[in-house]
């Protein structure tokens, strides 16, 4: 009689997801000024904090596979 309730699929695995990878990625800093002393080193530093996000949320993809 109780076939109906039964659960037909697997429970989900628990993982342990490490803390720095659920992490939001930083916010990323205003660009003050428009010369290319101002621009290099702001656009350096956006491509290092879209770079470690995207290694996180590869990891992050990896470890809940």
């Amino acid at each position: 009689m109780l076939q109906g309730c039964a659960s037909s699929t697997k429970p989900l695995a628990a993982v342990n997801v490490p803390a720095n990878l659920i992490e939001p990625c930083p916010a990323l800093s205003p660009l003050n000024g428009s010369t290319g002393a101002d621009i290099l080193p702001w656009a350096v530093g956006v491509i290092e904090k879209y770079n470690d996000c995207a290694r996180r949320h590869s990891a992050l993809v990896k470890a809940i596979q």
